[in-house]
């Protein structure tokens, strides 16, 4: 019996590349689809790859610090000598001073970078006077004029008052720009409020400033032992002098004027500051953790209160995670 093919329907060649293109279309679409998926998946990853790095920087940093609080202990009882304090027990090693030298600690996940900072051994914004402010900012390269601007606005900026000085700025001045604001009129409370105030304006210099500059009142005089050596040019030390400084107390702590020789008879030394040989019982401490050398990092600030006599023999001030660093 021969079929019936009055109802089969006939392909034609035209239909065939017109089936063909969408069966490709289809592929190309399912294709383009995977594609994304996967590129999405990739991100997905490496976002959660830089998280899960992003969180071992941030302990790592955290490590440094309360390391280094450990350390700070036994150097400031050891300084405090016959106060009834317990030093930790063991080789504790090399003591760290305040003198914002860098300690690299190799710990499991990676590595801690650790600078602490005595408060004693910095210049401090509200009590700092007007030459050594001055001597400061010159020994910091800037501009004559800038400098004048600089320290007339920290002086109003930190004292009550409605007039300013000669290169100063008050309220009438602040309340001139966009967004307006009134000045201060009282002493600072960070180192980066100067971002607040005339002639620091958009400054690359307010995240370092803070390596120098403390808002603590420097009670005994500056630390000579911990003053970073443009702290001590500022004060008037020649070069020469304040570099030998610097190498004298990597030894031992210097203890009075004689072990610093000849440039402590210098009667203008000091710049209206007085001059210590022991630290205060403040401290910066600044830890950067870092999964692999020059990887991502993250950075921890720290400013703590020591006192070796309490059970608990630190008191923490203030904690910045993710400071520039």
């Amino acid at each position: 019996m021969t079929p019936d093919r009055s109802n089969a329907k006939v392909v034609t060649a035209g239909e065939e590349g017109t089936v063909l293109l969408l069966v490709i279309l289809i592929l190309t679409l399912i294709s383009v689809l995977v594609l994304s998926w996967a590129q999405e998946w990739r991100t997905e990853l490496k976002l959660a790859s830089n998280y899960g790095e992003a969180h071992k920087c941030q302990r790592l940093a955290e490590a440094g610090i309360y390391y280094a609080l450990g350390k700070l202990v036994t150097t400031k009882t050891a300084e405090m000598g016959g106060i009834n304090a317990v030093p930790p027990q063991g080789d504790s090693g090399p003591a760290w001073r305040g003198d914002q030298q860098p300690h690299v600690l190799e710990l499991p996940d990676g590595i801690a970078e650790v600078r602490i900072g005595d408060e004693g051994g910095k210049i401090s914004l509200n009590y700092a006077s007007e030459p050594l402010l001055y001597s400061f900012f010159t020994v910091l390269g800037l501009p004559e004029p800038q400098v004048r601007i600089m320290v007339d606005s920290i002086q109003d900026w930190r004292m009550k008052g409605t007039y300013p000085r000669l290169y100063g700025a008050k309220s009438a001045y602040y309340l001139s720009l966009d967004p307006p604001y009134v000045a201060k009129n009282g002493r600072f409370e960070t180192v980066e409020e100067l971002a607040w105030v005339r002639g620091f304006e958009a400054s690359p210099l307010i995240p370092q400033l803070s390596r120098w500059l403390t808002v603590r009142p420097v009670e005994s005089g500056i630390n000579l032992n911990t003053a970073p050596l443009e702290v001590l040019l500022a004060m008037g030390f020649a070069r020469d002098n304040a570099l030998n400084i610097i190498a004298a107390r990597q030894g031992m702590p210097l203890r009075n004027f004689q072990e610093i020789g000849q440039a402590g008879a210098n009667p203008t030394l000091g710049q209206g500051a007085r001059m210590s040989f022991r630290s205060s019982p403040f401290f910066t401490i600044a830890s950067t953790g870092m999964v692999k050398k020059n990887s991502s990092r993250q950075t921890i600030r720290a400013t703590v209160r020591l006192d070796p006599n309490q059970r608990v023999p630190w008191v923490i001030i203030s904690w910045y995670s993710g400071f520039p660093g």
